[in-house]
């Protein structure tokens, strides 16, 4: 039905813009993108491109958005104890599936806050699983120990996107998990 917001044709058109908007940012940082170029690999008028986004900035939120809710989805999905690290791994498959949009978030605008975040949830249900107590007094070792962990691990993850994330996310997690404390 035509000027149903969630129709299949309009489902089909926002999927089409995300999907060469997502091409466009393979080769070229996100203030280099215009609508007439994301329209003209879509094969779309620029009015279609303005009824569903304002500007490139505002499909990038809303693709950031739409990633973001995917991670806390599928690492909260499981609440069956996990094997050692299967939550970091679950976060790498995903980050592996959804680079392209992962590496502009990391490196074009540096909001690498909400990795920080999802990375202190992981970190903490691994140290909880360890039978670390989290909140013990006088614990000034284990905030520093977290925020190495936090930070370090993000740089790994840098690293292996901005070589094209060609080790599997198992791999990595063994990486990762080589630099926790015992």
């Amino acid at each position: 039905m035509v000027g149903v917001k969630n129709n299949r044709r309009t489902k089909y058109t926002t999927e089409l813009i995300k999907q060469c908007f997502l091409a466009l940012l393979e080769t070229r940082k996100l203030p280099q993108i215009t609508v007439t170029e994301i329209c003209k690999q879509a094969d779309i008028n620029r009015g279609t491109f303005y009824l569903h986004y304002k500007d490139p900035y505002e499909l990038f939120e809303v693709m950031q958005k739409e990633f973001n809710q995917e991670l806390w989805e599928t690492l909260q999905k499981d609440q069956s104890p996990c094997a050692e690290d299967g939550s970091l791994i679950k976060l790498l498959n995903i980050i592996q599936e959804k680079k392209t949009i992962f590496r502009s978030m990391i490196s074009d605008r540096g909001e690498s806050s909400f990795l920080s975040e999802v990375l202190v949830e992981v970190h903490k249900d691994y140290l909880q699983r360890k039978g670390e107590d989290l909140n013990r007094k006088g614990s000034s070792a284990m905030d520093y120990s977290f925020t190495y962990m936090v930070h370090g691990s993000m740089g790994v993850i840098h690293q292996w996107l901005e070589s094209n994330g060609e080790e599997s996310p198992e791999a990595i997690a063994r990486i990762i998990s080589s630099f926790k404390p015992a």
